[in-house]
């Protein structure tokens, strides 16, 4: 996975999650690297990513993102660290692979005093890796290296376990090691960090509040003893009682990094002993001790075993390129957002989604995301907020919005609630696609406006545009009953006289579209309820731009087994000079054990290619795991 191409976001705005910062930029998500057993393959580095620190999911396909063929040629123990200085990533892990079959014995008393290095400047495209020798002489191993970067020093403190015997000992026992860098390449010569009566490995430290916390594995009671620093210096530490963690036995590896958005610490241990992988348990204070294991409903490791490795907290243009470079093919941002529509101006692609996120679909502002190949986007900010008053009329509930342009300006149609508590569409102007948008005073289409014209509808939300190869534009809308309009010349009235109910929606309950191909219009329209896992989209085609349309089944619908549910509310793009078209969604929340309840309000962005067969009908979208996102022409 050397070399890959790298994809970008921003920090997400629901549930107040996010707020751990770094140089300005707020942390969104978390990238945990990992190994995952002795198996084939399985002592190299795996990626998962997580929103909340506690629900993971695998990353590229649950295979191998970085491979060492190096020494040992496998590696354990992986643990990221990030260079506040030069804007870059180092991954250390250690030389080890026990699936070669020369047993622990060797490991501890003649292994690799190596540990293997990569870097990177966007946690996508790697160095080759490369193997520093780091252990003293005579050192049986170097075990679980870790970084910290120390502010005070300007450098970081790299730190391992080594089997040694020293003259006054009898055996080897395991004493943790440490050394000083700046990058990775040269280390200052090895010293002698923590040595305690009873082997101790597996160390692992955080800096808050002017201190340090370091957690380390007693190799004889198979626990966990925790310490506080004034400093990094090795002798700056004392002991802190952590009972819960003290009568925890048969762990190793900890982790632990704060949960963004909250006070509160996330402390992650391998359960080896049980061969269950990680655990996690969190605390409120670290100078407590006090920590609460979790229930196993509680998280969701995803589909691998994770053991020992190492977590980082990331930016949302991080978790972006990641999900881009990694993801499962189908997910196009971070967060939670719904109800997208796709569209491309010029050279580059622009999403427009609902802020979701919110009990009851309150959210109450619009963002837009811009992207040159369909995979990394960027967060170009709110273009519309109905709860700061940019829209005269509506007082929340900013859903579902459409893009369309003439003659260089933009027209954003977007639902909100009117202080009645009624759903209508409004329309918006700007003369970008990034805004700043201009709300018109009045609504463009209300419920009492259906009423008067005598068109059958449930709530009048979810705008589409549809433009005839004339410039005529229309307006595609409604719930429980689907109706079409043509708009005005200046794209910002409706022509009252050819409002229609649209005939044929099979199963119709909101978010219809059309495209014209071949001669014949495509309609494509959401069935069931958003917060129903069996929620699709149905298709349909018919000669005329009103119907009746003849309906051609399911389009797109949930994956079980890939545990994509609730997949729909979608918008369609055409290529412009080109037969390529893609489909933006939304779906449920990965992992779906992350939000188990109101799934119908935490849903996110996919988007995946959309074929026609050689009888010029729409196939249905093949939700598969690491389904290629863009096709090589």
């Amino acid at each position: 996975m050397i070399g890959r191409k790298e994809r970008s976001l921003r920090s997400f705005p629901q549930g107040g999650e996010f707020s751990l910062s770094i140089h300005g930029n707020r942390y969104s998500g978390y990238l945990m690297a990992h190994f995952i057993g002795e198996q084939p393959d399985g002592e190299q580095v795996y990626f998962s990513y997580s929103e909340d620190g506690l629900h993971w999911k695998d990353l590229n396909a649950g295979l191998p993102a970085l491979r060492s063929e190096l020494g040992e040629k496998g590696v354990r123990d992986p643990f990221l660290v990030r260079d506040p200085q030069e804007n870059k990533f180092y991954l250390i892990a250690t030389d080890l692979r026990i699936a070669n079959g020369k047993g622990w014995g060797a490991a501890v008393e003649a292994g690799s005093r190596d540990i293997i290095v990569w870097e990177s400047g966007d946690l996508v495209s790697w160095s080759a890796p490369r193997a520093i020798t780091v252990g003293v002489d005579g050192a049986g191993c170097v075990w679980a290296p870790e970084a910290i970067y120390d502010e005070e020093s300007g450098d970081f403190l790299v730190y391992w376990a080594s089997a040694t015997q020293l003259p006054h000992e009898q055996e080897r026992k395991q004493k943790i090691y440490s050394s000083r860098t700046k990058d990775f390449r040269s280390f200052a010569p090895a010293e002698l960090y923590i040595e305690r009566d009873n082997h101790v490995i597996d160390t692992t430290m955080i800096a808050h509040g002017g201190a340090y916390y370091r957690y380390s594995k007693d190799e004889t009671t198979k626990t966990i003893l925790v310490e506080k620093g004034s400093s990094l210096h090795k002798d700056a530490f004392v002991p802190v009682q952590a009972p819960a963690l003290e009568q925890l036995y048969g762990v190793e590896g900890p982790q632990i990094y704060k949960r963004s958005g909250r006070e509160e610490w996330c402390l992650i241990v391998d359960r080896f002993a049980e061969g269950k992988g990680y655990l996690p348990l969190l605390t409120s204070d670290l100078d407590s001790g006090e920590f609460r294991v979790l229930a196993d409903e509680e998280f969701d490791l995803g589909r691998s075993k994770k053991r020992h490795g190492g977590v980082l907290p990331i930016t949302a243009e991080e978790c972006g390129r990641l999900l881009a470079a990694y993801g499962d093919g189908h997910q196009a941002l971070p967060g939670q957002f719904a109800d997208p529509d796709l569209a491309k101006f010029g050279d580059r692609y622009y999403l427009y989604p609902t802020t979701d996120g919110f009990t009851g679909w309150s959210g109450g502002s619009f963002s837009v995301f811009s992207s040159s190949d369909l995979r990394e986007w960027k967060d170009e900010g709110v273009i519309l907020d109905l709860a700061a008053g940019d829209v005269p009329w509506a007082v929340g509930s900013a859903w579902a919005p459409a893009i369309a342009s003439k003659d260089g300006e933009y027209f954003f149609y977007f639902c909100g609630k009117t202080p009645s508590g009624v759903s209508a569409i409004g329309v918006a102007t700007a003369p970008s696609p990034t805004g700043p948008f201009r709300a018109e005073p009045e609504p463009l289409l209300t419920m009492d406006q259906m009423e008067r014209l005598g068109i059958a509808m449930g709530q009048t939300i979810d705008p589409s545009v549809y433009v005839e190869e004339d410039g005529t534009a229309y307006l595609l809308f409604g719930n429980g009953h689907g109706a079409i309009v043509q708009l005005t010349d200046d794209r910002v009235g409706v022509v009252e006289e050819t409002m229609a109910n649209i005939d044929g929606l099979h199963e119709f309950r909101e978010a219809v579209a059309v495209l014209k191909r071949g001669g014949l219009y495509h309609f494509t329209w959401s069935c069931d309820d958003t917060g129903s896992e069996d929620y699709r989209v149905h298709y349909g085609t018919s000669e005329r731009l009103y119907g009746p349309i003849a309906y051609r089944g399911t389009i797109l619908e949930k994956n079980n087994e890939l545990d994509m549910l609730g997949t729909g509310h979608h918008s369609i793009l055409h290529e412009p000079d080109a037969d390529r078209y893609w489909i933006a969604y939304h779906r449920f929340v990965t992992p779906l054990t992350r939000l188990p309840d109101g799934k119908g309000y935490h849903r996110e962005t996919c988007i995946s290619p959309l074929r026609f067969g050689a009888d010029g009908l729409m196939e249905p979208v093949r939700l598969e795991l690491g389904l290629e996102l863009i096709e090589k022409s």
